[in-house]
């Protein structure tokens, strides 16, 4: 029962959100246009604000309810359920495994594991996001904050070793971002805007 369970975290986390609503809404293949990412930010760009909103939720979602569920009736697995359910994401069977940067899934998953830290992360976000307009560059220091934060809270090591490790996954996702942040070419995004 719990192999199926983590087989199905996979499963779950593999559904491309962003790219089944903006299909379905526009007609349009979201890894044609923007940075061809399948995630939150480049739906944006494409349905607006609300468009971001919906996915990045959905994603939050599909890492939170899994983890959180399996929790509590198999603690003992939990950690590997949050893994294979973030690499769902971000290497999807559905779209021949790429996906998206596991931002939005990673949030829901320390939303069911370490939701105090989140929130320290979630402020980092903010602030960023606030000052800079680059989501990839609030990510990344959301990323950093939230081990961080954990390291210093949390009393569990295997918590500590694991958020490390995603927090490490998520910035090497956003590697080739990291490249044109460096460069002054990174996109700045505009929630009040929609594609044409």
């Amino acid at each position: 029962m719990k192999f199926v369970l983590l087989i199905l975290c996979y499963f779950i986390g593999s559904i491309p959100t962003g790219y089944l609503l903006v299909k379905k809404l526009k007609g349009i293949d979201i890894r044609t246009v923007g940075s061809g990412n399948v995630g939150a930010t480049n739906a944006a760009r494409i349905l607006g604000r609300w468009g971001f909103i919906t996915v990045f939720a959905i994603d939050m979602l599909k890492g939170f309810l899994p983890v959180w569920i399996i929790g509590v009736y198999y603690p003992e697995v939990v950690l590997a359920a949050a893994v294979l359910v973030v690499l769902g994401h971000t290497y999807t069977v559905f779209l021949n495994f790429k996906g998206g940067k596991g931002v939005a899934t990673a949030v829901g998953v320390f939303l069911a594991l370490a939701p105090v830290p989140l929130g320290v992360a979630a402020v980092a976000f903010g602030v960023v996001i606030y000052v800079s307009r680059m989501v990839s560059l609030s990510s990344i220091t959301a990323a950093a904050v939230l081990a961080a934060s954990v390291v210093l809270m949390d009393t569990s090591l295997s918590l500590k070793i694991f958020t490390v490790v995603i927090a490490a996954f998520v910035i090497y996702k956003h590697r080739t971002n990291i490249s044109r942040i460096i460069k002054g070419e990174e996109n700045k995004i505009e929630f009040n805007r929609k594609s044409s």
